[in-house]
């Protein structure tokens, strides 16, 4: 487990709103489940866009607070820790150590969506797949394993059962491993891996419909 959490950003950006032309934005609108929040500046727009990860970046290191924060700094951004604040006491961003109870939570409520389109494998760089748009080079190279869950993992409600069904195909290869075939594992493996995915906007994270319209239901 990480010392120090995952920062993840929730909601797929629906880009910025200017009430005027040839002025800045008065905000951007994020969708996120059935509601479309909005982020009010271009502050708050950045650190939520910086929880995404840089793709020069995820695949060195945790793409946590203190990264986010650094990064920031890079940018010019001072008060990052005070916005990013802001952005997880409304529900647009989330802290989460992978393995943890509250990671397994999240997994339960939430799913992935998955955007662009497979590349397959660049010649110059065999065991990688890339994403992106046709004709122009790839926004994310992942392992074969991160493209599978890219491939597959929004057919499922949640990310809890993305991962129970991932390990269920991967235990029908004879050759899988006992971690490829544990839901527990192949979840822990999903949220280290995920920035790979959101930083090159390969994938969004969403509120799950289905758990939310089962909620409703049974309310009402």
């Amino acid at each position: 487990m990480f010392t120090e959490p995952l920062v993840f950003p929730l909601g797929h950006p629906m880009g910025p709103f200017h009430q005027h032309r040839g002025e800045p934005p008065a905000y951007w609108v994020v969708r996120l489940g059935w509601d479309s929040p909005l982020l009010p500046d271009q502050a708050s727009a950045d650190v939520w866009r910086l929880a995404h990860g840089l793709p020069e970046r995820v695949h060195e290191e945790p793409w946590t607070r203190s990264a986010l924060r650094e990064a920031a700094l890079e940018a010019g951004m001072t008060d990052s820790d005070t916005v990013l604040d802001t952005l997880v006491e409304r529900g647009l961003v989330v802290e989460l150590s992978p393995g943890s109870a509250e990671a397994a939570e999240f997994a339960r409520t939430h799913r992935v969506q998955s955007l662009l389109l497979g590349l397959g494998q660049p010649a110059d760089r065999p065991g990688v797949d890339g994403i992106g748009l046709l004709g122009m080079p790839p926004l994310a190279q992942v392992h074969p394993a991160t493209y599978e869950f890219w491939q597959w993992g929004h057919l499922w409600p949640t990310l809890a059962e993305a991962a129970e069904g991932l390990a269920e195909m991967a235990a029908r290869d004879p050759q899988h491993t006992r971690h490829q075939a544990d839901p527990v594992a192949v979840l822990d493996r999903l949220f280290r891996e995920l920035h790979g995915l959101l930083c090159g906007n390969a994938v969004y994270l969403d509120r799950s419909l289905a758990v939310a319209d089962a909620a409703r239901h049974a309310g009402g």
